[in-house]
C-alpha cells in the first residue's frame, strides 16, 4: 500500500472520528446558585455539564472550584429520580457530571431539578431550550421541591441574559423582612418652647428603636422579574412540567386513572369486617364481667366506630380496619386494667401469645410466594410478627421495672397486632402476574434497598443530624438484622419504610402550611400513576394503595402525617422493578437501550459518511492542484 493511500485512510478514521464527536459534545444546563454575605444573599450562576457514556450506571461528579458532600450525594440522587421516574435504562450507561461555579465552594440540594432534567434529556437525546434556568431541590415521585434565595438567583439570573426561570410551586411570593422608617412627635414638647435635654435624648432614643422596627412584605417574583429584570418566571411542580419547559415534549398522561382490583376490596373489606367484629366482641366480654367502660374511653370509641363507618362509605377500607384496630387495642388495655391482671398472669399470657406467634411465623415460611401481592402480603404479615416479638422481649427484660400497667399496655398492643397479622394472611388468596422471588433474589433487592435507605438517611442527616432521626435509623438496624438472619422479606420492608420516611423528610423541607397541600395533592398524582400503571400490568400493589388510601384519609386533618404515608404508597407501589418476570428465561433488553444503541450506529455511519465526503473533495482538489502543476 503506497504512502497516499494510507494517508486517505487515515484522513477519513480522522473525519469519522471527529463527526462523531461531534454528536457527543455534553449536554448544558446554566444553574443557579446564592452566596450568602454578612446580612444577605448574592445570586450567582454555574455551568452543569453532562456526558453519557455507556458503563454500569455510576455517577462521577467533578466540580470547579471545591464541592461539599451534600452536592455529590445530590447528584447521584437527581439521576436516579429522573432514571425511576421516566423508567429510563440508565444501568448501561456512566453518568459524568460537571459543575463550573464562580463561588468558592459549591454545596447544597438546590441544582437538584437541573440535574434530573438534564438526566432525561442526555438519556432521551432531546432537543432543548439553553435560556431557561431551574432552581429546586428534587424529590422522590420527580416532585420539585422548595429553595432558598430565589430573588437573588433570578437577579443573576437576568445579568446573563437567560430568558425563563423555573421556580418550585409556591415559590412565587418572596416574603422578607424590611425597615420601616417610623416617627411620633411627641405634642406637649413640640407645644413648648423650651428645650429638655433629656426629652430629646429620649425621643431619639424612642424613634432609633420604632425606626428599626421590622415588618414582613410579600414581593411577587413574577411580576417583579417581568417588570424590572425582563424575566419570565414560572412556577413548576414535577418533572413532567420541567421538562416540557426545556423540550416542548409532554410526558403527562392525563387519562390515568387507578381500577381498584376486586379481588383487593373482597378480601380487605374482610380484613376490616374481622377487625371491627373483634371490637364488638371485646365490648360484649366487658360486659359479661360487669366492667363498667368510663365516658370518655366510651367516647373516643365511637368517634372511633363513626370514623370507620365514614370511612367504609367512602370506599377507604384499609383507614375503615385501621379505626377499629386502634379501637381493639384501646378496649383489650381499658379491660386488662380493670380486671386487675396480675404481673404473673401477665408472663402467662405473654407465653401463650408467643407460642401462637411462632405457629403463624412458621406456617408464614411455607407460604409458596410467586407474586408482588403475596410478596407485600407476607412482607406485612411478617413485620406484625416481628412486632409482636419486640413487644414480648420488652416485657421479659423489663417486666422486674415494668408497672402492672404498663405491662397490660404492652400487653393489649401485641395481642392485637398478632390479630392483624392473622387478618393480612387472607391477602395470600390474590392472584397477579408471576415473577421469580426466591431466596437469592430477595436477598439482592434487600441489599439494594438497605444501600438505598442508607443513602437516603445520610442524605438528609446532613440538615437534620443524626439525632432528630433515631427512628429510621433503628429501621435501618432492623433491616441489617433481618438481613443477617435472612428474613429477607422483613429487611425489604424495614428498608424501604426508612428510605420513604428519609424522602418524607427531605420532602418537607422548606414547605409551609399554605403549600404542604399542593405538595401532598402533587405527590398523590404520581402514587395515582404508579399504581394506575402496575395495576394495568397485572400488579396491583396492595400495600402501596393501602397505604394510598390512608394518605387520602389524612390529608386534610394531618397533612405531614399524610406526606410520610404517600411516600410509603410510592415505595411499595412499584416492587416489580427489582424482580425479574417468571416467564422470561434471562431479563428483557430495554427498549431505551436498544434505540440508543442503534442511535450510536447510525451516529457513526453519520460520521463516516462525513468523512468519505470529506475525503472525496480532498481527492478532487488534490488532482486539480496536481492538473495544474502539469499544466505549468
Amino acid at each position: 500500500m503506497n504512502k497516499s493511500k494510507i494517508i486517505w485512510i487515515l484522513t477519513l478514521i480522522c473525519f469519522a472520528t471527529s463527526a462523531l464527536a461531534l454528536h457527543q459534545q455534553p449536554y448544558h444546563l446554566k444553574i443557579l446558585a446564592v452566596q450568602e454575605g454578612q446580612d444577605h444573599y448574592q445570586g450567582s450562576d454555574a455551568d452543569l455539564y453532562l456526558e453519557i457514556k455507556e458503563g454500569s450506571g455510576r455517577v462521577f461528579l467533578d466540580t470547579y472550584p471545591a464541592t461539599k458532600m451534600d452536592t455529590q450525594i445530590s447528584t447521584r440522587y437527581a439521576k436516579e429520580i429522573a432514571c425511576n421516574h421516566f423508567q429510563l435504562d440508565c444501568d448501561h450507561y456512566d453518568f459524568i457530571f460537571t459543575i463550573k461555579a464562580k463561588s468558592s465552594t459549591i454545596g447544597g440540594p438546590s441544582a437538584g431539578a437541573a440535574i434530573a432534567a438534564l438526566t432525561t434529556i442526555g438519556m432521551l437525546d432531546l432537543p432543548y431550550d439553553q435560556s431557561i434556568a431551574i432552581t429546586g431541590t428534587i424529590n422522590s415521585g420527580g416532585i420539585v421541591g422548595p429553595v432558598g434565595g430565589v430573588k437573588e438567583k433570578l437577579e443573576a439570573a437576568s445579568a446573563i441574559k437567560l430568558q425563563k426561570v423555573l421556580i418550585p410551586k409556591g415559590s412565587a411570593i418572596n416574603k422578607e423582612k424590611i425597615e420601616l422608617n417610623i416617627s411620633k412627635n411627641n405634642s406637649s414638647n413640640s407645644s413648648s418652647n423650651r428645650t429638655n435635654s433629656t426629652t430629646e435624648k429620649e425621643n431619639n432614643k424612642t424613634n432609633k428603636i420604632q425606626n428599626n422596627t421590622k415588618q414582613i412584605q410579600e414581593l411577587n417574583l413574577i411580576n417583579y422579574s417581568k417588570k424590572n429584570l425582563s424575566l419570565e418566571v414560572k412556577e413548576v411542580i414535577d418533572l413532567e412540567e420541567v421538562i416540557k419547559e426545556f423540550t416542548g415534549k409532554d410526558f403527562n398522561d392525563k387519562n390515568i386513572s387507578i381500577t381498584e382490583n376486586k379481588d383487593y376490596t373482597n378480601i380487605m373489606g374482610k380484613l376490616k369486617e374481622e377487625l371491627c367484629d373483634r371490637t364488638d366482641k371485646i365490648l360484649s366480654e366487658i360486659e359479661k364481667d360487669n366492667v363498667i367502660i368510663n365516658e370518655t374511653i366510651m367516647e373516643n370509641i365511637n368517634t372511633r366506630k363513626g370514623n370507620s363507618i365514614n370511612a367504609t362509605k367512602e370506599g377507604d377500607l384499609y383507614a375503615a380496619a385501621s379505626y377499629c384496630f386502634g379501637n381493639n387495642i384501646a378496649l383489650k388495655n381499658f379491660y386488662y386494667q380493670q380486671k386487675k391482671v396480675s404481673k404473673s398472669m401477665l408472663e402467662s399470657l405473654f407465653q401463650s401469645l408467643q407460642q401462637k406467634n411462632a405457629e403463624l411465623e412458621l406456617k408464614l415460611t411455607e407460604q409458596k410466594i410467586e407474586t408482588i401481592a403475596g410478596l407485600q402480603t407476607k412482607m406485612i404479615v411478617k413485620e406484625r410478627i416481628n412486632e409482636v416479638k419486640q413487644q414480648i422481649q420488652i416485657f421479659q427484660e423489663k417486666k422486674t421495672i415494668l408497672t402492672q400497667q404498663e405491662g397490660q399496655a404492652i400487653l393489649s398492643y401485641a395481642e392485637e397486632r398478632y390479630f392483624s397479622a392473622l387478618s393480612w394472611m387472607e391477602f395470600f388468596a390474590m392472584d397477579g402476574k408471576r415473577f421469580i422471588l426466591n431466596n437469592d433474589q430477595l436477598a439482592n433487592t434487600c441489599q439494594e434497598k438497605l444501600m438505598e435507605s442508607q443513602e437516603r438517611y445520610e442524605y438528609v442527616s446532613l440538615y437534620l443530624g443524626e439525632f432528630n432521626l433515631l427512628g429510621i435509623k433503628e429501621k435501618i438496624g432492623t433491616a441489617q438484622k433481618a438481613s443477617e438472619k435472612k428474613e429477607f422479606d422483613l429487611c425489604i420492608t424495614m428498608a424501604s419504610q426508612a428510605k420513604a420516611d428519609s424522602n418524607a423528610i427531605l420532602s418537607s423541607i422548606g414547605l409551609d402550611d399554605e403549600s404542604v397541600k399542593d405538595f401532598f395533592e402533587s405527590k398523590r398524582k404520581v402514587a395515582e400513576r404508579v399504581i394506575a400503571q402496575n395495576s394495568k400490568e397485572g400488579i396491583f400493589p396492595i400495600l402501596g394503595y393501602s397505604y394510598y388510601q390512608y394518605a387520602n384519609s389524612l390529608k386534610d386533618k394531618e397533612p405531614y402525617t399524610a406526606l410520610v404515608y404517600i411516600e410509603y404508597a410510592l415505595e411499595m407501589s412499584d416492587m416489580s422493578m427489582y424482580f425479574p418476570e417468571k416467564t422470561t428465561q434471562s431479563s428483557h433488553t430495554s427498549i431505551d437501550y436498544i434505540n440508543n444503541t442503534k442511535k450510536e450506529w447510525i451516529l457513526l455511519g453519520e460520521g463516516f459518511l462525513i468523512g468519505i465526503i470529506a475525503t472525496l473533495l480532498m481527492m478532487v482538489i488534490t488532482r486539480k492542484i496536481k492538473k495544474r502543476k502539469h499544466q505549468n
